[in-house]
């Protein structure tokens, strides 16, 4: 009793007590268990897969007696945690081990050129070779910012492979300037094949030192998704590991995540960088080898995704002007939108984490006297909008606070202090079908937000000159189903979505055009049925029921027989290949599941999945070729022009032109737009926009009226 009145009273004694009681248990614990019933006991707890790995690793280390328990840690009981110090290390050792083995076998052929004689011989080497592989070593990764370090280099004639340090902390190296102004003429040589893996960084990194990397060949990073785009990972280490049989440890595995390269000892260096060239050599080599079986997606890379590689680093390297101080007026504005929602939805559903879907759910139920699934906005919430003001208010409560937080409040806090721009990075093989897709500092242009495009705008004395290609999937899909009623739409200039409307819905053609609601159903149905969407994703997208949707897809494909034939022969051709073409044999889309024999439901699910993404993806995937082989034209055209890329977005291709351009000009831009590629007989057709603010677009004639009533 006394003892337990002392604990209650001074909580100070309490821990004391207790941590007493704790280690003596433990004593008595460490005393009677065994190594063997410890380790039992601490790979039997719920472990990550990765501390799993390491736990092994020091259980595996402790019995051969490479490491050992710490003294002052004996008398206690052995602990995940203690473990996993003790694999720190032993990550530590094996590190040292791994380095110094690396140095005792660097390969005869590695070089290390850090004197005026051996860069000589070096130059005089790389005037007798037609291709070789470079990569740089750099202080970081931002391109406007960090600097060279070191360059390797691959010379396949000469058969050995150079690292040139030129920023080291430490060790005899050639003066920096001295070497990139001897290597710039190599460099800048448009006959010298060059190799890289990740050229866009590279290609930067020279530039960010008065070098414009000329004769790029070869890209091992972009052209592994065209031998197999279902890859885990592109990084180089991987790729070695799994397709050259050469096992390779990434950087932050031998040197630790932080490390500096500057720092890295020389002897240790050259192993590592020149090892980075002779990879990416024989990972062009064994690629080359296999897209050769391929002729159509050999020639496809080498003409459009290669020069597309440069036409990526403009566009990235134009930025975007941000509107800061229009940043700031809006946000504020939108702030209070957002709280005057966020009032009046507490005073229908009462005090909820409007946030919180285990709060939010019942409130609504309650609210809308109707059961809910969850509240998952998509499926469930916005097919109620109409019906429900709380939830349509909900929605677009919903909608502001993503806005505000994504893009308003953050993009101005984005911008790069020494360009003063917001830079992109535009990914050409975002989507698994060849489809950009956009990031880094988080700006990612595919999400983004129209109403947050008017953050963007136009320097001073520039205009934005957009083209977006009209119906372009469709478009596409006209020419591989040659569908009479499409092909002859399109031949007669007519909207096929307000087209369709008219014969659905027996209305004339023109009260169904862009904005009708008749439009807008006809667009969702044309692509879901193209896609493959099922009834009840149809009637939610269109706020129709389900028996509805089936009626629409079955008139749909009655009025379209020739879509449907297209439709069922692309799926029974991956469900045979495992794979799709795109046009021309240019690409594939490899879909193993879709040759799956399904042996229950999940298998099942796999394979129809599968094979509804063959037309998805045949479509999506020629649309992707149209557009950059559109932007690699355009980027020449810039180019001749003085112009800039600006950038690409879904189906939007954007250039920075001086406010000064001409109709002519215009025109020059359109056509290329249009006449690139066409999708056979097909019409191309895009719409051209002005805009001085992202979003606020002047067609033609209205630009050239405004710029006339400027001038008066």
């Amino acid at each position: 009793m006394q003892l337990r009145l002392k604990l209650n009273g001074d909580s100070a004694e309490n821990e004391t007590a207790k941590q007493r009681v704790k280690q003596a248990s433990e004593r008595k614990v460490a005393a009677t268990e065994t190594m063997e019933d410890a380790w039992q006991r601490i790979l039997s707890m719920k472990n990550s897969d990765a501390d799993q790995a390491k736990l092994l690793e020091v259980k595996q280390a402790m019995a051969s007696g490479k490491v050992g328990r710490n003294p002052a840690d004996v008398k206690k009981r052995f602990s995940k945690a203690e473990a996993l110090r003790l694999y720190k290390d032993l990550a530590e050792s094996q590190r040292e081990e791994k380095l110094a083995e690396l140095v005792e076998k660097t390969p005869s052929n590695y070089r290390l050129i850090n004197t005026e004689d051996s860069f000589a011989e070096l130059l005089a080497d790389l005037a007798n070779e037609e291709i070789i592989a470079v990569d740089t070593e750099t202080t970081g990764l931002d391109v406007y910012v960090d600097v060279i370090v070191g360059v390797s280099l691959t010379l396949p004639k000469a058969d050995y492979h150079v690292y040139i340090p030129i920023r080291h902390k430490e060790g005899e190296q050639l003066d920096p300037d001295y070497m990139l102004a001897k290597l710039k003429p190599f460099m800048e040589d448009e006959g010298l094949g060059k190799v890289l893996h990740n050229a866009n960084y590279d290609i930067n990194m020279f530039l960010r030192h008065g070098i414009e990397l000329k004769g790029l060949r070869w890209d091992t990073q972009t052209a592994m998704p065209l031998l197999n785009e279902n890859e885990m990972s592109y990084a180089l280490k991987n790729l070695a590991t799994k397709y050259l049989k050469e096992p390779s440890d990434t950087f932050s595995t031998l040197f630790g995540k932080d490390a500096a390269f500057a720092e890295i000892p020389l002897d240790i260096s050259l192993v590592y960088a020149a090892k980075d060239t002779d990879l990416t050599w024989r990972m062009y080599e064994f690629q080359r080898k296999h897209m050769s079986a391929m002729p159509n997606v050999l020639k496809y890379y080498e003409t459009v995704e290669v020069p597309l590689l440069y036409a990526i680093v403009a566009m990235e390297r134009t930025g975007f002007d941000i509107d800061v101080e229009f940043a700031k007026t809006y946000g504020e504005e939108m702030k209070r939108d957002i709280e005057a929602k966020e009032k009046l939805l507490l005073e229908a559903l009462g005090d909820v984490n409007l946030n919180s879907p285990a709060q939010l759910k019942p409130a609504l139920e309650k609210a809308i006297k109707r059961k809910l699934d969850s509240t998952d906005a998509k499926r469930v919430l916005k097919p109620l909008a109409k019906e429900f003001p709380v939830i349509a208010e909900l929605l677009s409560y919903k909608e502001l606070t993503k806005l505000y937080s994504t893009y308003i409040s953050v993009l101005p806090e984005l911008v790069h202090p020494v360009t003063g721009k917001l830079h992109a990075r535009f990914n050409p093989m975002g989507a698994r079908t060849g489809r950009f897709s956009s990031g880094g500092n988080g700006v990612n242009l595919q999400n983004q937000p129209k109403t947050a495009r008017k953050l963007f705008v136009a320097p001073k004395g520039w205009v934005i000159l957009g083209g977006d290609f009209s119906q372009q999937e469709v478009r596409c899909a006209a020419y591989f189903t040659q569908e009479p009623t499409l092909l002859q739409a399109y031949e007669e200039g007519r909207d096929v979505y307000a087209s369709m409307a008219s014969d659905v819905y027996k209305k004339p053609y023109e009260e169904c055009g862009d904005g009708t609601p008749e439009r807008k159903a006809m667009k969702f149905g044309v692509l879901s049925a193209l896609y493959g969407t099922g009834p009840s994703t149809l009637a939610q997208q269109l706020g129709i029921t389900v028996d509805e949707a089936k009626a629409f897809l079955e008139e749909f494909f009655r009025g379209l027989p020739n879509v449907k034939k297209w439709i069922d022969e692309t799926k029974e051709f991956a469900k045979k290949n495992g794979f799709v073409w795109m046009d021309g044999q240019q690409r594939k889309r490899r879909l193993p599941d879709a040759k799956k024999n399904p042996r229950n439901w999940n298998d099942r699910g796999e394979v129809m999945r599968a094979l509804r993404q063959g037309p998805n993806a045949t479509i999506q995937g020629t649309s992707a070729i149209q557009t950059k082989a559109t932007i690699v034209k355009l980027h020449e055209l810039c180019d001749r022009k003085g112009w800039h890329l600006w950038g690409t977005c879904h189906d939007e291709n954007f250039a920075l032109v001086p406010e000064s351009i001409t109709r002519e000009d215009v025109a020059e831009f359109e056509s290329v737009m249009v006449d690139t590629y066409r999708f056979g007989d097909v019409k191309n057709k895009t719409d051209i926009e002005l805009s001085l603010r992202w979003g606020e677009g002047m067609t033609v004639d209205e630009w050239f009226e405004y710029k006339k009533e400027e001038i008066k």
